[in-house]
């Protein structure tokens, strides 16, 4: 399974990236990150269908607006936004996100989000 990390901070990304393989390891799901540092390579890459889930966090209206897409275009997608507020969370809610998690996230809140996107 094809997993997208939509993030621009490298920080981020390594952490994200590493939880998953560990997450994906524990529920003995073979996991294939591909890391996407802007929205528009994202969109390059994107056919529905392509990514069991999609973990977005560009923050603020860009990122909410990139994970509605994501819900409209591909219905099965398991979509996670990582926000810095909860402005979006109602809306989430709206389009059924998998998970909303508000900055900063503890290791253990992202790992038991990861573990849940990957189908345990």
């Amino acid at each position: 399974m094809q997993i997208a990390v939509c993030s621009s901070d490298e920080n981020e990304i390594g952490r994200i990236c590493s939880l998953l393989s560990e997450c994906s390891v524990a529920v003995r799901r073979q996991a294939t990150v591909k890391v996407f540092p802007s929205e528009e390579l994202f969109w390059d890459a994107f056919r529905p269908g392509c990514f069991y889930g999609v973990v977005v966090c560009y923050g603020d209206v860009k990122g909410f607006l990139l994970a509605r897409r994501v819900r409209e275009e591909d219905s099965g997608c398991r979509v996670v936004l990582l926000d810095d507020t909860d402005r979006y969370a109602i809306r989430g809610l709206r389009i059924h996100l998998n998970d909303f998690l508000i900055r900063p996230v503890g290791s253990d809140q992202l790992r038991a989000t990861l573990r849940r996107l990957l189908g345990e």
